[in-house]
């Protein structure tokens, strides 16, 4: 049976999102409502219209479609050692369509990289991940109920998952979001780096700043931005979280 998965868009030249020029595809749906999502256009699994009607956010296509599609930037990866990157959304989310993609690339000899906040089951994440050269994963908070009151999702599935996935011999980057006020506490930031350095010391974490640059789109959809007054953090939050993270057995970006 032929999979179909939807997205919403396909970023080109993409150099963020895991090693060389990549094209990153974002998948459309997510379960997590994180307050400062950037991207509220990511969240529902259905298509949806800006309130003009002049944007259309989502579209299906097959797996094989979409390589037909991506696969035109292959002279940019094949310069710069670049591939493929599945972001969101949420990748774990549209598992078959994914897996299936993933093997396409394999079967091309294209690198993939995902980006994931690693809500699912085990078996999904370890199913998805054994078809990945390279995993950028969030830890957004340590303590469940904090967990809960960010982003609606607990956070026990995620860790057993983030866990398992820094004990295996993948590439992994793990990304902390930092939101002033909300997950900048000195006991999250000590929770995180003594979580990542149990499971897989010197791993690589980089400290992503909080920004309002999604806020558009909020507008465009017709939907409240849920953080109206929470700024990006100053330098002197960035740094301190920085200095707190250093002092363990992790590299900070």
């Amino acid at each position: 049976m032929t999979v179909k998965g939807m997205i919403f868009n396909i970023a080109h030249y993409a150099v963020h999102d895991g090693p060389g020029i990549r094209t990153t595809v974002f998948l459309k749906g997510c379960p997590a409502r994180c307050l400062w999502c950037c991207s509220p256009q990511s969240q529902s699994f259905a298509a949806e219209r800006s309130l003009s009607g002049a944007r259309i956010f989502g579209r299906e296509l097959t797996a094989e479609e979409l390589f037909a599609e991506v696969r035109r930037d292959a002279p940019f990866w094949r310069r710069s050692g670049g591939g493929v990157t599945l972001s969101g959304g949420e990748v774990m989310a549209q598992p078959d369509f994914a897996a299936v993609f993933l093997d396409l690339c394999r079967a091309h000899n294209v690198h993939t990289a995902i980006e994931s906040c690693l809500f699912a089951s085990l078996e999904t994440a370890t199913r998805i991940a054994e078809r990945t050269d390279f995993i950028q994963f969030d830890l957004k908070a340590m303590e469940p109920s904090l967990h809960r009151r960010l982003t609606l999702l607990g956070n026990e599935n995620i860790l057993e998952n983030a866990a398992a996935l820094l004990r295996s011999d993948k590439p992994v980057l793990v990304r902390f979001p930092l939101i002033p006020g909300l997950n900048d506490t000195e006991e999250n930031l000590r929770a995180t780096g003594l979580f990542l350095e149990g499971a897989r010391a010197g791993v690589s974490l980089e400290i992503l700043r909080y920004h309002r640059m999604g806020v558009g789109l909020y507008e465009e959809l017709g939907r409240r931005y849920p953080l109206p007054d929470v700024e990006p953090p100053t330098d002197y939050e960035y740094a301190r979280a920085k200095e707190i993270l250093s002092d363990y057995k992790i590299r900070v970006l």
